[in-house]
């Protein structure tokens, strides 16, 4: 089939977040480069957010690894073993650009991160020529090949995402109210669903920002009501989106909710439990290429022999059966890794180079869900608008819609743990 090349979300710390964690190990990597090593850096938010950290952890971990079964990168006949180096960014711009200066000293001939921050560290990777991936940040203007030229997203940009959405938002609601948090890709995410709703149609009744770790929302929960809204946009960390359906569900229930990708994050039927995220509305992108069924779970498989098994979700559905998270967002930081590696065989060396990330827009390469994975010279996007679709929560599990065109032809993934052989 085609490359996916039309074009191609940071989350904070809680005690909370430590439930979606899995009773897994973690990888086989090198942590340090040994001789004729190629190092490839992960920057994550290890403590501060445990599960972006664990589904970038397991991506990567996994592409190194089978990287290496296959001989590692070659070059000019060469086989160059690929080692995972780690580093911390804890959600702050400062320390993103901190771990990624690092990992440019310690020889990173690519780098894999959730994205916050990445702007601060792009011009450093811009001069040192090493491409930045960034997985979890949709912010819309964080993409910019001229200003920006290493850096590059493999994760559902907010305008894409806003779009899909709000086209689906239009079909049942007239008076929508937009809650978002004071992140960067918070803020663009609530900008990109006011325009995309315009665009479809509906004028919101407000927009308001909401500080991401205020703990209550009820306040403003209260005043969408007072302004007449009819349901709910909710952007920004999956803790904050949490904390917004736990408050309309108390003050508002009458409302629709409907969230950016953060509403997939286990953390959110975590935290806000199985009533209040019963039927929150969300946009993600395709888990299987519409052209083959099977690659994506054969990589789960993959994914959960090689790091300790699948992921346990942290919770239970009403017949107390263990819920499992898919390993969708493992799909980004595994094909992440594979681009880098089919870039710098492209280009012919093991140094990074502006050669290399002229590479890094032209290779292509077999994705863990079957697609063929590529950048876009023109927006260095690396996941296609076509590919997102629009889930429900259900019985803490989530399912694609029935009454959207690319929803309704998607299977429902299997969520319950005990079924995953």
């Amino acid at each position: 089939m085609p490359a996916r090349l039309l074009r191609a979300t940071a989350l904070p710390a809680c005690a909370a977040a430590l439930a979606v964690l899995p009773a897994c190990g973690g990888g086989g990597s090198s942590s340090s480069s040994g001789s004729g090593a190629v190092t490839i850096a992960l920057v994550a938010p290890v403590t501060a957010d445990p599960f972006v950290y664990h589904t970038l952890q397991r991506g990567t971990d996994l592409a190194v690894r089978e990287l290496n079964a296959r001989g590692g990168v070659s070059i000019a006949g060469v086989k160059h073993t690929v080692t995972l180096r780690n580093y911390d960014d804890g959600l702050d711009p400062q320390r993103t650009r901190s771990a990624v200066q690092s990992a440019i000293h310690d020889g990173a001939v690519g780098v894999v991160t959730d994205g916050y921050g990445a702007s601060a560290a792009a011009p450093d990777a811009a001069a040192a020529h090493v491409p930045v991936i960034a997985v979890n940040n949709g912010e819309a203007a964080l993409m910019d090949p001229q200003q920006r030229p290493a850096l590059f997203r493999l994760g559902v940009p907010d305008d894409a995402a806003a779009s899909v959405l709000s086209a689906y938002i239009a079909r049942s609601s007239k008076a929508p109210a937009i809650l978002h948090d004071d992140t960067d890709d918070g803020r663009d995410g609530g900008t990109q669903v006011q325009q995309a709703l315009a665009t479809a149609g509906v004028r919101s009744v407000s927009n308001v920002e909401i500080p991401a770790a205020v703990p209550a929302v009820d306040a403003q929960i209260r005043a969408a009501v007072e302004a007449h809204a009819d349901s709910l946009v909710v952007w920004g960390t999956d803790l904050f989106v949490a904390r917004v359906v736990n408050a309309a569900h108390a003050g508002a229930a009458h409302l629709q909710v409907f969230a950016g990708p953060s509403g997939e994050s286990p953390a959110v039927r975590a935290v806000a439990g199985p009533d209040a995220s019963e039927g929150l509305v969300f946009t993600v992108s395709r888990m299987t290429s519409e052209d083959d069924s099977a690659s994506f779970g054969q990589f789960e498989h993959r994914l959960a022999a090689a790091e300790g098994g699948p992921t346990d979700a942290g919770f239970k559905d009403r017949e107390g059966r263990e819920v499992r998270q898919p390993a969708d967002l493992e799909i980004f930081s595994y094909d992440a890794v594979d681009v880098v590696a089919a870039a710098l065989e492209k280009a012919g060396s093991v140094q990074p180079s502006a050669r290399l990330l002229t590479q890094m827009t032209q290779v292509k390469v077999h994705s863990a869900n079957g697609d063929t994975r590529g950048f876009n010279p023109d927006n260095h996007e690396g996941v296609a608008d076509d590919d997102l679709y629009i889930a429900r929560i259900h019985d803490m599990a989530f399912t694609p819609v029935k009454d959207e065109q690319l929803s309704a032809t998607l299977p429902t993934a299997d969520q319950i743990l005990a079924d995953f052989h």
